[in-house]
């Protein structure tokens, strides 16, 4: 046994050990251990250099004098090490071999010279485990425990099997650039636990660690420590918690002297951690809640071929400003993997669904899920686990500088000098002037007094690279490139599948506001009829449908604030705007192939809500928007509750949509949804523009309940709120005469059939449009006051300016004072509407609409008195 004992006799700084047993610390025990000290006796360096035969038949040259330690340790072997054990450590090699803080002299290697004794370079400590052993790292944590600080200790605890090693390889000598001290070994069958509640943590068949860590010749120049950790066939639990358990656990191995320019060292920690055949499993439940009795969570997992983390941490400059920190992730033939407990009432259908789904690739050949022949230990699907996400490879940059806030140091209990002692005996009689830390200042503070955006942020950038083509399985959550939606058995027709080329997520997080976009390429959904389903072989080109996006983008903003909010509180979210930018919607699909799409979409949303699943919140009240709890709250009253940031605040959403060309076709048949690209047709543009107003138009035989139609409320409404934008843009921008008059034809279809209270909010949008409808016998003059009664086409001509002016002298008899600004051009063109012969009602209209301008003021009216007087007497 190998155990730490503090010294009675001791007056210097008290670092209690995490763990007491018996008299001390114990570092190591064991039932039987073995020790084995070997040492060359120099010799004298041979005249000739000498050579041995290896059992392989090569002749190398005969190595330097070898000197070190073998420990063997059979059963019961327990070592326990951690940042307490790691200073006691480095106290003792201070103490026999005290430093200097003189520059290292030159090592002058004189074994290859005749007649010299020969040298010893180094000293060779090996540590075998014949047994299963444990092995121990324990640290500590200072904590309040009513009013007072204590230590709380916290372990992580392996059992490792034979075969077992360490090593350790001191040198005894220095070269040019320094000495470089050694440590690697292996643990085999490593099962890991933490001291949390939930306990897994690692569990590997073999894990490989090495340690370099080296010295320059002068004791402040930089060190450098370079720990590589090896993993083979490893499954790793991962939970939040475990961040701030491993940073407790460096914060303790690091030093807790305050800092001290003259005692600084720079030395940077340069990590990488490789793992082949590995697990990744985190938790997934809602709340962050943790069932570590049952077991019964929710888990997400990454299970791949390679892992590799390579990260540095520098501490190479004395209280620096700014720290950068830059952390890489590379990941191989990586799977995404999901788990839901048998208490989850989804985790019957997501089985089901990953078990009988039919999966097709592009060239629509039958496609095999993700590969089995994989190594799984926890994560099999035998147990219900289900992949979602095949990546073959991805890279992940993280970049974080920070602004470090220099560690305070415990309070001074050795003995000190007399003058130090006076001052602390007379400190009770003299003004109190302890320093206050940071963190009472901060509280102390309000946002008047200190403005946070007046200092440096952080800043962390992230930036995720998938380069080589990726395949998701979309369950409700999981949505990425490839998606395949799932149904239940093998008659039904195969996944709809989406293909993107990119997909880019950009944020930018700052004190005030936070920004995001998100970008989507070309997006091409496919889906195919039932295989039952036999066409003709002159259709059989629509046995696969598709649709296409031409772009997506959608842009967020978040804006926070800290008005009444102290300094240690968070800032106040108060509005959040969204703008979404679709591009072209385009495609071709049969009704099969659209209810196939709607049906996994219906799975998709019943997976992602899935309220029946949903767990409460561990806080069993909410914060009002002054961030204290709503009962608490002073605005709070018998009637109502102070509202939360959500309830007030400002949420808006733009969307927008460039077009929608869909063409649901079957054997002999085609209905197209489009926009404005059927009014350009030179064909049937006419026609399109005519049947505008049919959607909207009240029939009696046929758009009605009694013949079985959907009537939603307001549905004329929603129509033409949804058409009269871009219809009236297509006529003012197209420069093609015969798509401006289907535009004309169109909205003048659509009038007669609107409500008024509708088209009065568009009117002064609509009104300059329905001027030059009036005269849509010659468009090549559209614009002009003169007009070709003569030429003119009777159904394009008289019915769309009969119904203009019906929809016009409505509007202007219920309310005439749009129309003031247009007085000039109205009357110009209804006069000679009066004497249309063609179709004599146009003529009333016409009479209607002059007649609807005289409720206009008289200023208006007046100077148009002596024009309809003479146009009056020449006609008569």
């Amino acid at each position: 046994m190998v155990i730490l004992a503090p010294s009675p006799k001791y007056t210097g700084v008290l670092d209690e050990p995490p763990r007491f047993m018996g008299e001390g610390f114990v570092v190591m025990s064991s039932s039987i251990v073995h020790l084995y000290y070997y040492m060359d006796e120099p010799g004298l360096v041979p005249q000739h250099p000498q050579t041995m035969r290896l059992p392989n038949g090569d002749e190398v040259t005969a190595p330097t004098p070898v000197w070190g330690l073998d420990i063997q340790c059979e059963k019961g072997t327990n070592l326990s090490y951690g940042p307490w054990a790691d200073r006691q450590r480095e106290q003792l090699f201070l103490f026999f071999f005290p430093q200097d803080y003189q520059t290292m002299k030159v090592f002058i290697f004189i074994a290859s010279v005749p007649g010299e004794i020969r040298q010893v370079q180094q000293f060779d400590v090996r540590l075998n485990i014949l047994a299963e052993a444990t092995v121990d790292i324990l640290f500590s944590k200072l904590i309040m425990r009513d009013g007072k600080q204590e230590n709380q200790t916290n372990a992580v605890h392996m059992n490792v099997q034979r075969g077992s090693y360490f090593e350790m390889t001191l040198p005894w000598t220095v070269s040019d650039d320094g000495y470089v001290t050694k440590i690697n070994g292996q643990f085999l069958h490593v099962d890991a636990s933490s001291s949390l509640n939930y306990r897994n943590l690692l569990e590997a068949e073999t894990l490989d660690y090495r340690v370099n860590l080296h010295y320059p010749r002068v004791w402040n120049h930089h060190q450098t420590w370079d720990l590589e950790f090896n993993g083979c066939k490893a499954t790793y639990h991962f939970l939040y918690a475990h961040k701030e358990f491993f940073q407790d656990m460096i914060e303790d191995w690091s030093s807790r002297v305050p800092p001290d320019l003259l005692h600084f060292v720079p030395y940077s920690w340069n990590f990488i951690i490789r793992m082949q055949e590995f697990e990744l499993i985190t938790l997934a439940n809602g709340y962050n809640w943790v069932d570590c009795e049952h077991q019964a969570n929710a888990h997400i997992a990454f299970c791949g071929e390679l892992f590799d983390l390579r990260f540095t941490l520098p501490f190479t400059d004395f209280l620096p400003e700014t720290v950068l920190l830059k952390f890489i992730i590379v990941g191989e033939n990586v799977d995404l993997s999901l788990f839901l407990p048998p208490t989850n009432t989804s985790s019957n259908i997501i089985t089901a669904l990953s078990r009988n789904a039919r999966l097709i690739e592009k060239e629509d050949r039958p496609k095999h899920s993700f590969s089995s022949e994989k190594w799984r230990k926890f994560c099999k699907l035998s147990s219900g686990w289900v992949d979602c996400w095949h990546v073959p490879e991805l890279q992940l940059s993280i970049s974080y500088t920070y602004h470090p806030v220099p560690p305070v140091g415990p309070s001074p209990q050795a003995n000190v000098s007399t003058p130090e002692k006076e001052e602390l005996l007379l400190s009770p009689i003299r003004a109190p002037h302890r320093k206050k830390s940071p963190m009472e200042i901060i509280k102390n503070l309000t946002p008047e007094q200190f403005d946070p955006t007046s200092v440096t942020a952080d800043c962390i950038n992230v930036d995720l690279r998938i380069t080589k083509p990726s395949e998701i399985k979309l369950y409700g959550s999981v949505l990425r490139m490839f998606i395949n939606l799932k149904d239940c058995t093998e008659q039904y027709p195969p996944c709809p599948t989406v293909a993107l080329d990119r997909l880019i997520f950009e944020m930018n997080k700052r004190y005030s506001e936070t920004q995001l976009q998100v970008v989507v390429s070309p997006l091409i959904l496919t889906t195919s009829d039932d295989p039952n389903h036999q066409r003709l072989s002159a259709h059989q080109h629509l046995h696969t449908g598709f649709l296409m996006l031409s772009g997506l983008q959608m842009r967020g903003d978040a804006m926070f604030s800290a008005e009444e909010r102290s300094l240690d509180e968070e800032t106040l979210e108060y509005a959040w705007l969204v703008e979404l930018t679709v591009g072209t919607l385009s495609g071709k699909l049969t009704t099969p192939q659209l209810q196939n799409i709607i049906t996994a979409l219906e799975a998709f949303v019943f997976t992602v809500e899935d309220a029946e699943n949903s767990l409460r919140h561990p806080r069993p009240y909410l914060y009002c928007y002054h961030g204290t709890p709503q009962p608490q709250c002073p605005q709070t009253t018998s009637e109502h509750f102070c509202p939360t940031t959500d309830t007030i605040k400002y949420k808006m959403v733009r969307a927008s949509l460039d077009g929608i060309s869909l063409n649901l076709v079957e054997s002999g048949t085609i209905l197209c949804f489009q926009m404005q690209e059927l009014l350009s047709d030179p064909l049937i543009g006419m026609e399109a523009a005519h049947n505008f107003g049919t959607i909207v138009k009240d029939h009696n035989y046929a758009l009605t309940s009694h013949t079985h139609a959907n009537i939603r409320l307001l549905h004329k409404q929603r129509f033409f709120e949804s058409v009269v934008g871009p219809l009236v843009e297509l006529f003012s921008t197209t420069n093609d005469i015969k798509t401006k008059s289907c535009a004309l034809v169109a909205i003048a279809s659509l009038l007669p059939w609107l409500p008024h209270i509708v088209l009065n909010a568009h009117i002064q949008k609509l009104l300059p449009v329905l001027l030059q409808g009036l005269y849509t016998s010659d468009f090549s003059k559209i614009g002009e006051v003169s007009i070709n009664l003569e030429r003119h086409d009777a159904r394009c001509g008289s019915e769309t300016r009969l119904s203009t002016l019906t929809t016009l002298a409505s509007l202007l008899k219920q309310n005439a004072s749009p129309a003031e600004r247009h007085t000039s051009t109205l009357i110009s063109f209804l006069m000679p509407l009066t004497t249309y012969h063609p179709l004599q009602t146009v003529g009333v209209k016409a009479l209607e609409c002059l007649a609807a301008l005289v409720t206009l003021p008289v200023s208006v009216i007046l100077p148009y008195r002596n024009e309809v007087s003479f146009f009056t007497a020449e006609e008569v």
